[in-house]
């Protein structure tokens, strides 16, 4: 007995072209139930431990800026996204002599304190979900070093982010 046909049956009774076609749509519908049923592939990738919202607390520093920009904000202020208020609003604000780098009469580097401009330290929160992958406060991803531009309804300028950190309150 041959292992094909002349009819090209397997031992005489299956098509070889139909026992492929069938061995692949059984590795399909096997690798999709796996896929389904897997814990490990359909992890939510959420911290399972922390479900409720958070305050998240943003420092945002804005180096060499003149002194109207501190001047203008105000603790209790919301920030504007899209042409609208967000639930973010700003906390604190400190305010500093810019430090810069000057040359000597030697031509030498040396830290100064710029005579006019300043430093400018805000602290802006909003409640956010912690476990969220893309964290968002004032309607704008935030990760320390990333650039920020903070935005109230009178003054528009451009932060780094120093610090992020959740509090319950």
């Amino acid at each position: 007995m041959k292992l094909i046909d002349e009819k090209g049956r397997l031992f005489g009774k299956v098509n070889v072209v139909d026992l492929i076609v069938l061995v692949i749509i059984v590795g399909v519908i096997g690798a999709v139930g796996y896929r389904l049923t897997s814990s490990r592939l359909n992890a939510g990738g959420g911290n399972p431990l922390t479900t409720e919202d958070q305050y998240c607390y943003v420092t945002l520093y804005s180096s060499l800026v003149v002194p109207e920009i501190s001047q203008s904000l105000e603790v209790g202020e919301k920030l504007v996204a899209n042409s609208q208020y967000t639930d973010a609003e700003i906390v604190s604000i400190e305010e500093t002599p810019a430090a810069y780098v000057a040359t000597n009469d030697d031509g030498e580097a040396v830290l100064s304190e710029h005579p006019l401009w300043k430093d400018v330290t805000v602290v802006v929160k909003e409640k956010v979900d912690p476990s969220s992958v893309i964290l968002k406060v004032g309607g704008q991803e935030v990760r320390v070093g990333y650039s920020y531009i903070l935005k109230t309804q009178t003054v528009e300028t451009n932060c780094k982010i120093r610090a992020i950190e959740f509090k319950d309150e």
